[in-house]
């Protein structure tokens, strides 16, 4: 269960802002193995190569696709950057770059499209793992890291890679039960007892900061950055917010709100 000394289900985002550079090189690089192995143990829950050419999730791609996803968004990012010149499979590229954000002009008639072989997907992530493990260790590297480092473009794959280990795990729960296997990695969860009790408590209103700075010491999306500020002022009736976390099992705090919902 690790990589390179790294517990595989218990790794930690690089701080980019200190330590020594090559120190840095060499933990970025041990966390880009970690993700890639976890990514694939992942999808050793399959029980049978077929499982990787169903949909279980019908506004999704087949698992396959997912499974050549991460890996080729390496590459594409890589050439954008500049970083890298040389396509490995261009085929792979353009068929594995583009996924599904329920859009009208998402291409989900799996007629359109010639899946390649789980081995050929497989060799193809070992030939990405290669050039992005020799570029981490050949790019240079001043610290810190920023936006506007070539380092950012590797963690970009990094925590894109670990976006998809919840959004495939989500797909994968979808799978028919045959279709999977237990693994001592994924574990089932050892702890259970009843929901806690529940109940609404008031919540006041006040100033909002949203937002991050570029010297932000952790990687994040364009999305988090620059800073906006509200001042949030709530009805009486909306000041309410669960005291905790709210189980399955105790839907009392869903009722409360329909409720007074419906009282209006």
């Amino acid at each position: 269960m690790s990589e390179n000394g790294m517990d595989l289900r218990n790794t930690r985002t690089p701080i980019l802002s200190e330590g020594n550079a090559e120190e840095k090189r060499e933990e970025i690089r041990r966390y880009f193995h970690a993700t890639y192995s976890l990514d694939e143990q992942l999808y050793e829950t399959l029980a049978a190569e077929k499982a990787f050419y169903l949909r279980p999730e019908p506004l999704r791609h087949p698992l396959v696709f997912y499974l050549g996803h991460t890996a080729v968004f390496y590459i594409n990012k890589l050439l954008v950057a500049g970083i890298t010149t040389e396509r490995i499979n261009p085929r792979f590229e353009s068929m594995f770059a583009v996924g599904v954000d329920e859009m009208s002009w998402d291409d989900l008639n799996d007629a359109h499209y010639d899946w390649p072989t789980l081995a050929e997907v497989k060799a193809y992530r070992d030939r990405v793992r290669g050039v992005v493990d020799e570029t981490i260790q050949s790019m240079p590297l001043a610290m810190p890291i920023d936006w506007d480092n070539p380092f950012w473009v590797i963690l970009m794959g990094i925590e894109h890679q670990r976006i998809h280990l919840e959004t495939s795990s989500v797909i994968i729960r979808r799978l028919p039960i045959e279709m999977v296997k237990q693994l001592p990695l994924w574990s089932i969860c050892p702890e259970s007892g009843e929901a806690p009790q529940n109940s609404l408590i008031p919540v006041a209103g006040g100033h909002v900061t949203l937002g991050k700075t570029k010297q932000h010491p952790l990687y994040g999306w364009d999305n988090e950055f620059g800073r906006q500020e509200h001042d949030v002022r709530l009805e009486v009736a909306d000041r309410q917010a669960g005291l905790a976390v709210v189980e399955a099992a105790d839907d009392s705090v869903f009722q409360a709100i329909a409720a007074r919902a419906r009282n209006a």
